[in-house]
């Protein structure tokens, strides 16, 4: 069975962004983690990994940028990673990016553990300052 093609979460205060678009090729997960029941949350998520990975894109770019992930949905995470693992030893081309913010040590800390957990090529890379949507005001 082939996964949904997209699967689209906007995020809320307890729940991360998460855009899975086989198409484009763009699978990111984003923002804060802890929800009140992450089985619900994350189970279409892994779902549709596991549907994926039986028909893979040529390459796949799967990025996570959190600001915080409670240990329940580490585990979910961490499923998803072993479906990323799955990919990489069947000789797909496959990475992951793990965006921190600079002053994260915790969110750097997990994506360290995590790294050193699986097989699959994983970047620890800082987040990129944001550029101000418009010039600076001007106050003389």
């Amino acid at each position: 069975m082939s996964p949904t093609p997209r699967i689209e979460v906007q995020a809320t205060e307890q729940t991360p962004a998460v855009l899975l678009d086989k198409e484009k090729g763009i699978l990111k997960i984003e923002g804060f983690s802890f929800p009140d029941s992450p089985h619900v949350f994350y189970t279409n998520i892994v779902s549709w990994f596991s549907g994926y990975c039986k028909s893979p894109n040529e390459e796949t770019n799967l990025t996570f940028a959190f600001l915080y992930v409670n240990s329940t949905s580490i585990k979910f995470i961490n499923d998803i990673l072993k479906k990323m693992d799955s990919l990489a030893a069947a000789g797909k081309k496959v990475s992951v990016t793990w965006i921190v913010n600079p002053d994260d040590e915790d969110i750097e800390q997990l994506g360290q553990e995590l790294k050193g957990l699986h097989t699959v090529p994983f970047r620890i890379i800082p987040k990129e300052p944001e550029k101000p949507s418009t010039p600076p005001k001007k106050f003389f």
